[in-house]
């Protein structure tokens, strides 16, 4: 079972988290924004060309971070679904 003291530092890097992901969402969306946003067509055709070229600038990016290739493609996927969502 977990001490009082460790679940509070669960739940405060937990809430760190949750920040940095809506900050980097937001980031995600003006970058889309800048690509021509993301509700031009029904079908979906121009987001994806959207999301297409946002990854290229970003993954080299997170990357030259340290990030792996495949949790900076899923942080990506992560934020394409919420802004599919919106």
């Amino acid at each position: 079972m977990l001490t009082k003291e460790l679940a509070d530092q669960v739940r405060s890097e937990v809430q760190h988290v949750k920040d940095v992901q809506d900050a980097f969402l937001q980031t995600y969306q003006r970058l889309c924004d800048r690509h021509g946003g993301l509700e031009r067509q029904p079908d979906n055709s121009d987001s994806e060309t959207v999301f297409h070229h946002v990854r290229g600038e970003v993954i080299p990016i997170m990357e030259q971070l340290g990030m792996d290739l495949q949790t900076a493609q899923a942080l990506c996927t992560w934020a394409e679904r919420k802004l599919r969502g919106r």
